[in-house]
């Protein structure tokens, strides 16, 4: 992992590029490497097998989270001076940050709290508020989202590509935490004819990051700053478009740090769609000791699903985090419930039918594919060596929604679909103890912790 281990102060910066030639993924097709540049492979590695030994459904003691416990049990002994590292991906579940947001709250409250970590550019849509952190966003930028099939040029693990060239507009995430942070990171995408892009720390112009390029790839600016830092600002120069894949902000101490990036909208699929050695280079970088994947609810209401084809698909993915994070335990996040209600109903006092036996009645009733998605996404994560939580227990399975939904105080929203903050701290809180009880499991069994860092 570049950049966030140690480093003494002599090391102002590091700019890390990654390796090409790069898949095209909607733009041009990229090819070269930038003398002394430390780079990334060019594809993911290829030594993960194709499947894995088959895992048991088993508590979350077993061996399929071991790398994680491992690290946490380092961080109690003492035993480990950086941060550990969660990534979880998703859809609006993981945009909202109310359900990883709490899991971020419990985890560094038991582990301790080394900041907020890697996040998309910018404000890259509508009513974004991410836990632990404020971002401004002002003048002209153009956020591109690879859910628009329309949306070319080069995708990293946030999903967003934010674009500007206007020397008035700026972007600045702030820590919102009594510590804020003493190491920041920009990813950019180099190209021809990119400019310049001006970085300011509390407002004090640090650095200079020119993304002209021979070709288009993604590069990554590390920077060590002042202990207690609170403000990452990042503005155009004017000579050229600068286009931002990702920033963050942390604190190089030990603790957890728990990225996550979703997407609204958004299915599995929507990973196809990033530059595949980008995505592989950036987790390498993270150095994630846990990847979550929290897809399926979107999958869920598509009726023109083919599950032979989702199931590929799925475990493809699984294959590929496990190469590009060969030392990380998988964890997959099931859909939790949602119901549905045929066109034309009236949602106030309809009920809820757990099954498809009433269609055509005004009823709340779950989509039939979305018990189809769990089901592949458990068998995938049992061949593949993931550990599989299922949300809708949580809710007390079929129609948990609309008993949400109807409870008093609610704890769902009225689109059946998307969960209250309270709903949400309820999952993530069950989430969590499963895995703590796990844990516990695994420092009774004697889980030995990873040597020191």
């Amino acid at each position: 992992m570049i950049g966030w281990r140690r480093l003494g102060r002599v090391a102002a910066l590091t700019l890390a590029l990654a390796a090409l030639p790069l898949a095209g993924c909607g733009g041009a097709p990229s090819t070269g490497t930038a003398a002394g540049a430390r780079a990334a492979p060019a594809t993911a590695p290829t030594t993960a097998p194709a499947t894995a030994p088959a895992a048991t459904r088993a508590a979350a003691g077993s061996a399929t989270l071991a790398p994680l416990y491992r690290q946490l049990a380092a961080l109690e002994a003492g035993q480990r001076r950086d941060p550990v590292v969660i990534l979880q991906f998703g859809d609006s579940h993981t945009a909202g940050d109310s359900f990883s947001g709490r899991l971020r709250e419990r985890f560094q409250a038991r582990f301790g709290a080394a900041g907020r970590g890697a996040l998309p550019p910018g404000v890259p849509f509508d009513y974004y508020r991410p836990t632990l952190v404020s971002v401004d966003q002002s003048g002209d930028w153009t956020v591109a989202n690879s859910l628009r099939t329309d949306a070319g040029g080069l995708f990293g693990i946030s999903g967003f590509r934010t674009t500007g060239d206007d020397p008035d507009a700026s972007m600045t995430l702030a820590s919102d935490e009594a510590g804020g942070f003493d190491r920041a990171e920009v990813v950019v995408v180099n190209r021809p004819g990119g400019g310049t892009l001006e970085v300011a720390v509390d407002g004090r112009p640090v650095h200079t990051l020119a993304t002209d390029g021979a070709t288009a790839r993604a590069a990554r600016l590390d920077l060590p700053v002042d202990p207690g830092s609170r403000t990452l600002t990042l503005r155009p120069a004017g000579d050229g478009p600068v286009s931002i894949l990702g920033w963050g902000i942390q604190r190089n101490a030990p603790g957890i740090v728990y990225d996550s990036h979703g997407i609204v909208a958004s299915t599995v699929a929507i990973m196809d769609r990033w530059e595949p050695a980008t995505v592989a280079w950036e987790i390498a970088h993270r150095d994630p000791a846990l990847i979550v994947l929290a897809y399926g609810t979107n999958e869920g209401f598509d009726d023109t699903l083919e599950a032979s084809a989702y199931a590929n698909r799925f475990a493809a993915r699984l294959v590929a985090l496990r190469a590009a994070a060969p030392n990380a335990a998988l964890l997959v996040v099931g859909p939790p419930d949602a119901n549905r209600l045929p066109r034309g109903c009236d949602r106030d006092g309809a009920a809820c039918a757990p099954t498809g036996a009433d269609a055509g009645q005004c009823r709340w009733t779950p989509p039939s594919n979305l018990a189809v998605v769990r089901d592949l996404q458990r068998q995938a994560s049992a061949r593949q060596g993931a550990y599989f939580w299922d949300w809708s227990t949580v809710m007390g399975g079929a129609c948990g929604t609309h008993r949400w939904t109807t409870a008093n105080p609610p704890l769902a929203h009225g689109d059946h679909v998307h969960l209250r903050s309270e709903g949400y701290r309820i999952s993530a809180d069950a989430l969590f103890d499963a895995l703590m009880d796990g844990y516990a499991g695994f420092r009774a069994g004697g889980g030995v912790a990873e040597q020191p860092l």
